[in-house]
């Protein structure tokens, strides 16, 4: 197993109250040699202190700033709100300092190619949570894509349904998801994650047709009958053209229950292959995954993932957790992790799908 070298960790938004940090991160951060947490920061002090009693951290801060500066943090993740990741990263590029960055980098196109920018002239090493890519069960389909198991590739289909945030009621704490702003919908998460493992596996998409849309525009907040207007979209439909010329479509909608459709289909000459996830509304990034193939007009049978595939210690289960740990793990060796230049092409393929629904016509990827 890889050692980086023994990295000090700060994460910007671990809580015991709950949230992607405490179900991912610290528990992968845990279970890896060479990583210890030494840091976290939360909006408040209280709640930062209280992180840190319990999860027995030796420091506290109210700010991503604040943990920046300390000394003896060599990498920052970064795991808070969407609004609010750009500032925590310019904290810790401003402070030399390693970055994670939960998934998408920033709000906006712009501002996430400003970072990957500022990373590359803090010579600092980045990782952003795509970390589907890192999964065992998608490395092991690339590979066997690519050493031409299934012959010529002709199609690709991705798929991913789930309630998330796009019923017709929001918590309290997710009333910010309503706004598209603010860079969390059904096309930056569910398409963003899937329509990524699609090209990590088969390749990159060339041109794509779309349609984007809210299907219930608005949402009443918890139970104050507080109503809100809804634009982060909850439906997505994307058919377009891989770059070796497979045809490509893709379903993910919010608000619904999930259903059993795989999260990726391939399909080729001499066979397909199908990625499922278990539960009842499984995301290819954070689920435990079922390979399937079918060649040569034989049933679909199940196929084994290769223990070489799995970096992460066994006693992770596969899962959110395990998913993190994989993605931490490239940090040191080119091309095993998704970088910030990576979440940067896929921000520039999402413009493209929102331009593609917009025109009502097809768009290339640039």
């Amino acid at each position: 197993m890889p050692d980086p070298g023994g990295l000090r960790v700060g994460i910007v938004g671990a809580s015991v109250s709950g949230g992607w940090a405490l179900q991912s991160h610290v528990p992968a951060l845990r279970a890896l040699p060479g990583f210890a947490i030494v840091a976290v920061s939360t909006s408040k002090l209280t709640t930062a202190a209280e992180t840190a009693r319990q999860l027995a951290i030796p420091r506290y801060y109210a700010s991503a700033a604040a943990l920046a500066a300390d000394p003896d943090v060599d990498l920052i993740a970064v795991t808070i709100k969407v609004p609010d990741h750009e500032a925590a990263v310019r904290a810790a590029l401003g402070a030399g300092k390693d970055v994670y960055c939960e998934w998408p980098l920033a709000a906006s196109t712009a501002s996430a190619a400003a970072l990957r920018d500022e990373a590359g002239a803090a010579r600092v090493r980045t990782l952003v949570g795509l970390q589907a890519r890192c999964v065992p069960a998608v490395r092991f389909v690339r590979d066997l894509v690519a050493d031409g198991y299934l012959g010529r590739i002709l199609s690709v289909n991705a798929s991913s349904t789930g309630l998330g945030n796009g019923g017709p009621v929001l918590a309290e704490d997710r009333a910010w998801t309503a706004e598209d702003s603010n860079g969390l919908s059904a096309l930056t998460v569910r398409a963003a994650h899937t329509l990524d493992a699609a090209q990590y596996c088969a390749g990159p998409i060339r041109s794509v047709s779309a349609h984007v849309a809210v299907a219930t525009p608005t949402a009443v907040i918890g139970d104050t009958g507080r109503r809100v207007p809804r634009s982060a979209p909850d439906q997505v439909l994307v058919h377009g053209e891989l770059a070796n010329g497979a045809s490509l479509s893709g379903r993910f909608l919010l608000g619904v229950r999930g259903d059993e459709a795989p999260l990726l289909t391939i399909s080729g000459t001499d066979g397909t292959l199908t990625v499922s996830g278990e539960g009842s509304e499984p995301q290819i990034q954070m689920s435990t995954l079922r390979v399937r193939a079918a060649r040569h007009g034989s049933p679909f049978t199940d196929l084994a993932v290769p223990g070489r595939y799995r970096r992460a210690p066994h006693d992770l289960p596969a899962g959110p957790a395990a998913a993190v740990a994989e993605n931490y793990l490239g940090l040191g060796q080119d091309g095993a992790s998704p970088r910030f230049g990576d979440a940067v092409a896929l921000h520039q393929l999402l413009d493209t799908i929102r331009l593609a629904a917009i025109r009502g016509q097809r768009q290339y990827v640039q």
